[in-house]
């Protein structure tokens, strides 16, 4: 049965690659796109029990092999296993995916090699990689047959079925604060498990700290028997629990959570709960609850001007591609002699790099006869500053002994530590508008690496330090010269690098690190120069790849964009 569903997937891959080439022309080739939200592979997997007389080297062969049952199930594997096992047995705490297989060795320890190994947990959230994991299984004889009576607890799969049967998505939680919510990358099963599955990670709190994201779940709900999709759309979510512990403000930020996540399934057009039996709805009285509940807490900040602003002869424009106008504030009015620039989530305040990187401005973006206030003075080289939707200024002061982050505050900037980003040579800074996570542009000696890190708050929204920064799966080809970053979407950048010394590339990945085969949502090869990126993680916005001429959709490279107007310096959404 695995050699023949090998050829089946070799045969799929020989098709796929027929269908990927290289134009000899024009200025962008597409090599691949983003993926939607897809249905379970239209298949399924029944894989034999154990059979009589196996020895213990196949029956840890046939558990192994009964974990890639699918639709996605474990049904057959626990009868590999003896009848306490299968009571004790919990596959659900951990996903663990493997390139290859080593064969079984023992009698009553059976043990195996895996490598290329990736650990994901409970929720689907992806942890970490392994080179090699080894496996053991205790063997025991049971009505005369040998059965497995000690197991991992963890779905083990191969990387290939995995990346078939699940899917990656995000769950949301609150900020500290609970004023934004917080996107965490998930991978759930596809098909008819895809709404339970998103309804059970919610339930599953986001780590063991609150301080970068938290849930208004209540400890000790348990999810009813799956979330039936009515043919109207409406998803029927049962919880188990005492109702008498959730007030009201609780209930609608539960919701609120509920809506944004299952408004992944594509089936789903509104929301019931129930939990301990009694309905919880709108604050009118409704137990229906609609698609729009919530949005005021859009990660991508509720409000947040879609704008485009530059410097044009080294005055602040702001609006589209094709119509950018002098801002009425002191930035538009006048040339402050300023090089960068970094707008709030809002369009209303700008703060600006002057020219020789060594001071930062702070001002009004359009009232006329507005301050200027220059609030730091004495840097290095920093670099273009990036807002979250607290109205704080993150920024980067590029300094001989390495780079430090730096957070504009009431009471002025301050320095954040972030271990794999502080005192290394940093040449971009991202900050995610939810104000959790930080991805910046590491310059290495050979190649260069994007890394993310989170940001830790408290209740009250203060900054109390970051996470160690990790290295972003980018399976970037060519040189390994990283040019530039900018956000693609509320969990993914773009990532632009020095494919040949004719071509760039735009590859777009994920923000967790999960491995670059399944988390990528495509990339783009521009001919050419390519100065930078802008992006936004708004849905919709354009990814523009600037050029010594013009300007480039990366997304969209058939679609005309207008040339860049004379004058113009610098480009950037807000953020």
């Amino acid at each position: 049965m695995i050699a023949l569903r090998a050829v089946a997937t070799l045969v799929c891959l020989v098709l796929l690659s027929a269908c990927v080439g290289m134009p000899t022309e024009g200025p962008v080739v597409e090599s691949a796109g983003s993926a939607d939200v897809e249905e379970a592979p239209g298949f399924s997997f029944n894989p034999r029990p154990p059979q009589p007389g196996q020895a213990p080297a196949e029956i840890v062969s046939g558990f192994l092999e009964a974990m890639e049952e699918t639709p996605v199930r474990t049904s057959v594997a626990r009868q590999f296993l003896t009848a306490e096992a299968q009571e004790t047995w919990a596959p659900e705490t951990q996903i663990i995916t493997y390139d290859d297989l080593g064969p079984p060795v023992g009698q009553t320890l059976v043990s195996l090699r895996i490598t290329g190994a990736d650990v994901y947990d409970a929720r689907g959230a992806w942890q970490r990689t392994e080179p090699e994991i080894r496996l053991s299984f205790g063997l025991t004889r049971e009505a005369g047959e040998w059965r497995i009576g000690r197991a991992p607890d963890a779905l083990v799969v191969p990387d290939s079925w995995f990346g078939d049967w699940y899917q990656r998505v995000s769950l949301y939680f609150f900020d500290p604060t609970a004023q934004i919510l917080v996107p965490e990358p998930v991978f759930v099963p596809k098909g008819d498990q895809f709404a339970s599955s998103l309804v059970r990670g919610l339930l599953t709190a986001p780590g063991d700290r609150g301080d970068v994201a938290r849930t208004f779940f209540p400890p000790g709900l348990t999810p009813g028997v799956g979330v039936p999709i009515s043919t109207a759309g409406i998803a029927e979510v049962s919880l188990n629990g005492d109702p008498d512990v959730i007030d009201q403000d609780t209930a609608q930020r539960m919701l609120t959570q509920l809506v944004w996540t299952l408004r992944q399934d594509e089936r789903v057009r509104a929301i019931r709960l129930t939990i301990g039996g009694r309905p919880f709805g709108g604050r009118e009285g409704t137990t229906q609850v609609n698609l729009d509940v919530g949005d005021a807490f859009d990660p991508t900040g509720s409000g947040a001007s879609r704008d485009l602003f530059g410097l044009r002869d080294g005055r602040l424009v702001r609006g589209s591609l094709d119509s950018l106008t002098a801002t009425p504030g002191a930035f538009g009015e006048t040339s402050l002699g300023i090089r960068s620039v970094g707008v709030n989530l809002a369009g209303t305040r700008v703060a600006a790099v002057t020219n020789d990187g060594t001071a930062l401005l702070l001002g009004s973006v359009d009232q006329p006869d507005g301050r200027v206030t220059q609030v730091l003075s004495s840097a290095t080289d920093l670099l273009p500053p990036a807002w979250d939707f607290s109205d704080r200024a993150w920024l980067v002061d590029r300094r001989a002994d390495g780079a430090r982050v730096l957070m504009m505050g009431r009471g002025g900037p301050r320095e954040v530590v972030v271990p794999g980003i502080t005192r290394r040579d940093v040449r971009r800074l991202l900050v995610s508008r939810d104000g959790s996570r930080l991805v910046a542009l590491v310059r290495g000696t050979t190649t260069d690496r994007v890394v993310s890190a989170r940001i830790r708050r408290d209740v009250q929204g203060r900054v109390l330090g970051a996470t160690r920064a990790r290295e972003l799966a980018g399976d970037l080809v060519g040189t390994g010269r990283i040019r530039d970053v900018a956000w693609r979407s509320t969990t993914s950048v773009a990532v632009l690098s020095d494919f040949s010394e004719v071509l760039a590339e735009v590859r777009t990945i994920a923000v967790d690190g999960a491995p670059a085969d399944l988390a990528s949502e495509g990339f783009s090869r521009v001919r050419g120069r390519v100065r930078g990126l802008v992006g936004s993680p708004k849905p919709g916005s354009q990814a523009l790849a600037l050029t010594r001429r013009g300007v480039i959709d990366v997304i969209t490279p058939e679609r005309v964009v207008p040339e860049l107007p004379s004058g113009l310096t610098y480009l950037t959404y807000v953020g």
